[in-house]
């Protein structure tokens, strides 16, 4: 009797590139609050990016897919997050835009609320 173990193989073959895939990559969510939401129609995005993926990246990509507001969030003379913005990343909040996402990171756009 002769068995084959094709099946098995290419599984196994499957499961080391999905590992591998996964090890290159990471997943990160997008919140977005006030006109950002408006404007992309979404409340929430999940992106997978490369590995070496920084916040800034991203900012990028969401501003030259929907443009308007998005394009004012990172101060071109600066490069830092606008004042006008409010990004948080993980629920702290932050202006550089050189850090680098890891998996599961959480990033969170709206506009600074004032009080008194």
């Amino acid at each position: 009797m002769i068995k084959f173990h094709c099946n098995n193989a290419y599984t196994s073959i499957r499961q080391k590139i999905v590992r591998f895939v996964r090890f290159m990559t990471v997943q990160v969510r997008v919140l977005l609050h006030a006109m950002f939401k408006e404007i992309a129609g979404v409340r929430e995005i999940t992106q997978e990016l490369n590995r070496d993926y920084t916040l800034g990246e991203v900012l990028r990509e969401l501003a030259g897919k929907y443009g308007k507001d998005f394009k004012t969030v990172v101060d071109t003379k600066t490069g830092l997050v606008s004042a006008d913005t409010l990004v948080m990343l993980n629920g702290q909040s932050i202006r550089k835009t050189d850090t680098q996402l890891k998996n599961g990171d959480v990033i969170m756009i709206s506009v600074p609320v004032g009080g008194g």
